[in-house]
């Protein structure tokens, strides 16, 4: 291997549990008193039991506790929680599978189909088990809407955070943190993604058409405020009683068919699709709770900004009991709690750390493509660079405190020539000091071949929705264009384009220049482009080959545990902070030698002995949030 330079379905529900893929099978080749069987080692190994949400990382189990002394664990677990296939015990399809839910733009119709997918990998399964791209879904039109991965979904979040920042650098002269009347304008707000790069315009900070709306790109969900900054509920306009003014917040995760249509925040992101397609009421403080009004909630233990407007979980906590456990039990099933808050903090984690998606073979086809994207303006919606600027706290300005990258590593996964294949680099973000804990670097990072200025564009006829109401839709968010390559026709937010060709010339509106320059372009060239396009790729991130060691080659043989594994590649269970331990050579019911790799160490690799994940009673609730520890109770942790 050549060193790498780092770089910043539906699935119908039985009676009975069923085992499959994203079951549960931590058996090993000789025993399945623990389960099903998977010798391939690639299904969910620990059973099911709710992740306690903990600010304290001394609390051994605890989401903290996870995320600064196991990042990798904490990692996997997120992973596996938006992978694993819910079963009746767990509370799914609590309000009967395949109802209708939502309310379009009439106040009448239904906009989707809820309670059909036990698992976010049932949609997202292209590449299966990693959040990829995958299959339309029943959403607020008769095409439905086309699954997007959610690879780099944390670059995503920490793109769209720093364009507010950059924004109300401008905007906000008293630095009071949201916009009053005086600070209204008619100038065109840009935002550069990288120094010295055209701005993109985001709109205007004042009301210049008079529809009582602030007239910004509809890529920003605004709430209304009073004249000391907080939230009225009832508020829908600037011309309202007692709005002074506004806040806003840059939605990260969707196709936006309109405004106020997308997901504030990757967090979101987890628990609205588990209540919307599998009936898992979620309970997230860290959402809903906004103690002053001001419409902001809670800083995630990723470190995001989270705000309850627009998105509020469905398990509001009105009553939690005596372990601190909501039993508020919104769909009436009996199951509480069905995903915790806790659940949220290790999947947050999750989306934050997923591998950015990769670079498939460079040639001169490819190259030339590139050449061309850029050369027909493409490249002026589909931005390849944003600069995420260092972490900066003690900034005097508050909108230049930014973030920094809060990810704890990078994997940089490129076709390497002389290997021929796909391989991967593993860059630690973050360092452990004397007590073991891992602390993240929030340096600078260069996001590269993203392929968006997160905005919402109208797209002409071609792309047009005729939705079940009859509302017409024609804004779209422009599409992520990395991983493009992998995701596999159909195209498109409606899965209607069955090739590249196609949808580039179905672009239109405010794209029509450039989809006209791709129609009159040479044959060469369109071929080149869409090869270009082509070789955005996504990968199974823990198949891939890749160097995670750091030492510079990626070996045939990688040692784990004293056990061979094969080939090197990017499985957390390898970077554990114990690492697991395959069973190794066996023989298969074919007489054949083969390495099984079913764990045999799952509960130390998992810490579950640690006081906040120990579930001896198997009910789904940990002894410290379990009324009756002991006794096996799927529902409350005291009743079946």
């Amino acid at each position: 291997m050549k060193r790498l330079l780092p770089l910043a379905c539906l699935l119908l529900v039985a009676a009975t549990p069923v085992f499959a893929q994203l079951s549960e099978r931590p058996g090993t080749s000789d025993d399945t008193s623990k389960g099903a069987k998977d010798l391939s080692g690639l299904s969910i190994k620990t059973p099911r039991t709710r992740v306690v949400h903990t600010i304290d990382p001394e609390l051994a189990g605890g989401s903290m506790y996870l995320q600064t002394y196991d990042p990798f664990l904490a990692f996997k677990m997120g992973k596996d929680l938006t992978q694993r296939e819910m079963r009746p015990r767990d509370g799914v399809f609590s309000a009967g599978i395949a109802n209708l839910k939502g309310i379009l733009a009439d106040g009448e119709t239904p906009a989707i189909t809820g309670n059909d997918q036990v698992s976010c990998g049932g949609c997202h399964n292209m590449p299966y088990r990693d959040g990829g791209a995958g299959t339309n879904f029943a959403k607020k039109a008769g095409l439905g809407r086309n699954s997007t991965h959610f690879f780099g979904a944390g670059i995503q979040e920490m793109i769209a955070w720093q364009v507010r920042q950059k924004m109300m650098q401008q905007i906000d002269d008293n630095r009071n943190n949201w916009v009053d009347a005086a600070e209204f304008d008619a100038n065109p707000i840009l935002v550069a993604p990288t120094q010295g790069a055209p701005g993109i315009d985001y709109g205007m900070s004042g009301d210049n058409n008079a529809d009582g709306q602030p007239d910004l790109n509809n890529i920003f969900r605004v709430w209304f405020v009073d004249s000391s900054g907080l939230h009225i509920p009832e508020a829908t306009s600037l011309d309202d009683p007692g709005v002074a003014g506004y806040n806003f917040i840059l939605e990260v995760f969707g196709w936006g068919e309109k405004r106020f249509n997308l997901n504030t925040t990757n967090r979101v992101f987890v628990w609205d699709p588990f209540a919307a397609h599998g009936g898992l009421d979620a309970y997230d403080p860290t959402t809903a709770f906004d103690p002053d009004g001001d419409g902001w909630s809670q800083v995630s233990n990723a470190g995001f900004q989270q705000t309850p407007i627009g998105h509020i979980p469905p398990d509001r906590g009105l009553a939690v009991n005596s372990v601190g456990l909501s039993i508020d039990d919104p769909d009436g099933d009996g199951y509480i709690s069905e995903i915790t808050e806790g659940d949220l903090d290790v999947a947050e984690w999750y989306l934050l750390n997923n591998p950015r998606p990769g670079m498939g073979e460079q040639n001169a086809l490819t190259r030339r493509g590139k050449q061309v994207f850029a050369s027909l303006g493409c490249n002026s919606c589909h931005v390849s660079q944003w600069l995420i600027e260092a972490a900066n706290p003690g900034a005097s300005d508050i909108h230049e405190q930014y973030l920094g990258d809060l990810r704890f590593f990078d994997l940089d996964v490129r076709y390497d020539e002389d290997d021929g294949r796909l391989e991967g680099e593993l860059t630690m973000l973050a360092s452990q000091d004397e007590n073991g804990k891992w602390v993240r670097n929030k340096g600078s990072y260069l996001v590269q071949g993203i392929g968006t200025d997160f905005k919402h564009h109208e797209m002409g006829p071609e792309l047009e929705d005729l939705q079940y109401d009859g509302t017409v839709v024609t804004a779209f968010r422009t599409g992520l264009l990395w991983g493009n390559g992998a995701t596999g026709f159909p195209w498109g937010h409606d899965g209607k384009s069955m090739t590249i060709h196609d949808i580039i010339l179905r672009h239109g509106g405010e794209s029509q220049a450039e989809r006209d320059a791709y129609d009159n372009a040479s044959l060469q060239d369109q071929v080149s482009l869409q090869a270009f396009l082509n070789s955005l790729l996504l990968y199974p991130t823990d198949q891939t080959p890749a160097d995670i060691d750091g030492d510079g080659v990626i070996s045939e043989n990688f040692m784990v545990a004293g056990k061979d594994t094969g080939i090197e590649r990017f499985n957390p269970e390898w970077l554990f902070s114990t690492p697991a331990e395959i069973e190794g050579m066996t023989t298969n019911p074919q007489g054949e030698l083969i390495r099984s790799n079913a764990l045999l160490n799952i509960g130390p690799a998992y810490q579950l002995a640690t006081p906040y994940l120990r579930d001896p009673d198997l009910d789904g609730f940990s002894d410290v949030q379990d009324e009756c520890p002991g006794v096996t109770g799927y529902k409350d942790g005291c009743n079946m």
